[in-house]
């Protein structure tokens, strides 16, 4: 009973802060005179405050003391809101083999997300223009952003308004103080029977971005409109990569439950099987000949 009291306590107390700092900046931003455009330079200004830092600094300080934990089947936003669910592994010798690989089936590696990359995106999405590579925001698995994401869009312009997109993590043991170490104990259980293979596990995370703009329910911020399709986003990918002709071969872990959780955007509830699809990749020829006479040496 305590913990209930004191979780909803603090909800109210960040929900009065926020009003109360959205009414400073009315009084500070609001014009006195009745133009039109004056006013809507208000709103625009206290909007982006808002959206971009007051609610995203009010989430991280509810995070502060209510430190939710969940069963890491999702990929989470910087302030810890689920976002994209976790649907595919890739089993690679290297970060250069699953690269190599995704570009074989028409993947373009994401740029990474800087100021300019951002504003260039920004640019792409307005006017339809061809940038096949954007960078992909942070999303977050294991406490970190992830390490690496392919895009291939589906407009005809390459713009950066429609794509399919799919993010990774490579599975490595977490530092000891890590608040979701027990994130690394969940995926190793869950793949402990390709663990032995002497090669690098990258956890994927993919959905396709179907429209170009829409709302974060939980802070207003602009984002892309996804498919609440997550399976037919991981089969998608599988095929590519079968097409290629890269895959060894493809499993599926143990299937676990279906779920269903709400997105980033109102308008998107992903639904998921549980199950992971494991690919592992060919072993490149020049490497495969190397073992050969490795193999015969001895």
């Amino acid at each position: 009973m305590i913990p209930f009291v004191l979780r909803l306590l603090w909800r109210f107390i960040i929900l009065v802060l926020g009003i109360a700092i959205l009414y400073l900046l009315l009084l500070v931003f609001w014009p006195e005179s009745g133009s039109r455009l004056a006013a809507f330079t208000a709103l625009l200004i206290v909007y982006c405050l808002m959206a971009y830092i007051v609610i995203p600094a009010l989430m991280r300080l509810f995070h502060v003391l209510l430190q939710p934990d969940h069963i890491p089947l999702y990929v989470t936003t910087r302030d810890g809101w689920p976002s994209d669910p976790i649907t595919i592994a890739v089993i690679a010798k290297n970060r250069k083999q699953l690269v190599d690989a995704m570009t074989k089936a028409g993947w373009y590696t994401a740029q990474p997300l800087t100021f300019w990359n951002g504003l260039r995106e920004v640019i792409s999405i307005i006017f339809n223009t061809p940038y096949p590579d954007s960078p992909l925001s942070h999303l977050y698995l294991f406490d970190r952003p992830h390490d690496i994401g392919f895009e291939i869009p589906t407009n005809s312009a390459n713009s950066a308004r429609t794509r399919h997109h799919v993010r990774f993590w490579r599975l490595q043991e977490p530092r000891t103080e890590s608040r979701n170490a027990s994130h690394y104990d969940f995926w190793r259980d869950k793949l402990r029977r390709v663990l032995h293979v002497e090669r690098q596990i990258w956890i994927g995370a993919a959905t396709e971005e179907t429209h170009a703009i829409d709302i974060q329910w939980r802070t207003g911020q602009l984002t892309h409109g996804g498919s609440h399709e997550a399976d037919k986003e991981r089969d998608f990918i599988v095929q590519t990569l079968r097409d290629a002709g890269v895959t060894k071969r493809i499993t599926t872990s143990d299937p676990g439950e279906q779920f269903k959780f709400r997105g980033q955007q109102f308008r998107t509830f992903y639904i998921t099987d549980g199950s992971i699809k494991i690919i592992q990749l060919k072993t490149p020829v020049a490497d495969a000949l190397k073992l050969d006479k490795l193999k015969k040496s001895n």
